[in-house]
């Protein structure tokens, strides 16, 4: 599994137009809410790969060495993802919508049907409105997809009714909420007895010191 900041940072880079690498060729990838859809399934997919994606020689570097190497890695990924696999898919699916009439008219035409009065109810697929919807519809498609391959939520359960799945999603964050506070308060508790114990260690040496004087 890979460490959420390296991950998180990356993305959030690539979300605000900065790369690292390469510029894209093309920076209108448009509507820019499906772009951020896609985006978090890649942090998705990225933080829960069964294996660590890093090399192995990044293991035994110390912090904070070992966090920027990873970090360099996730924002590689990201970017390749983003750009040549998401742009361009993006690109070809809302192309083949807006074409989706033109190629009924020229199907009925060759087999000698007229479909104009089809292709005409179909030109509304050459609208920004519908191009723009199908793009989120791709994009929410891979994020579900993602989502459910990393056990964030469970899509079988929809066999089941949309309240059973709502409860399993209800479910699932109140017990990733709770894992949350609980970890934040073993770090706090963590760093308040080291705390304790430095002042302990340093008020035992300063009594020492003062002994021997």
């Amino acid at each position: 599994m890979g460490r959420v900041l390296p991950i998180a940072a990356a993305c959030f880079l690539n979300a605000t137009g900065t790369y690292l690498f390469r510029n894209p060729a093309d920076s209108g990838c448009l509507p820019y809410g499906a772009y951020l859809l896609f985006l978090k399934a890649v942090f998705c997919l990225l933080w829960n790969i069964p294996s660590n994606p890093h090399p192995s020689c990044f293991r035994s570097l110390k912090k904070p060495v070992r966090e920027v190497m990873e970090f360099f890695v996730a924002a590689l990924m990201v970017e390749l993802l983003m750009l040549d696999f998401w742009c361009p898919l993006q690109c070809k699916f809302t192309t083949f919508i807006s074409t989706i009439p033109d190629h009924v008219h020229d199907a009925s035409t060759l087999i000698g049907i007229d479909g104009t009065v089809v292709a005409d109810h179909l030109d509304i697929l050459q609208s920004d409105v519908v191009v723009g919807a199908s793009s989120y519809g791709l994009s929410l498609f891979f994020l579900l997809c993602a989502m459910h391959s990393c056990r964030v939520v469970d899509l079988r359960l929809l066999k089941r009714g949309v309240r059973v799945f709502g409860k399993d999603i209800e479910k699932r964050i109140k017990k990733y909420a709770k894992r949350l506070v609980s970890s934040v308060h073993k770090h706090g508790l963590r760093h308040s007895l080291q705390s304790r114990k430095h002042s302990s260690d340093t008020h035992l040496y300063l009594s020492t010191d003062s002994e021997s004087n």
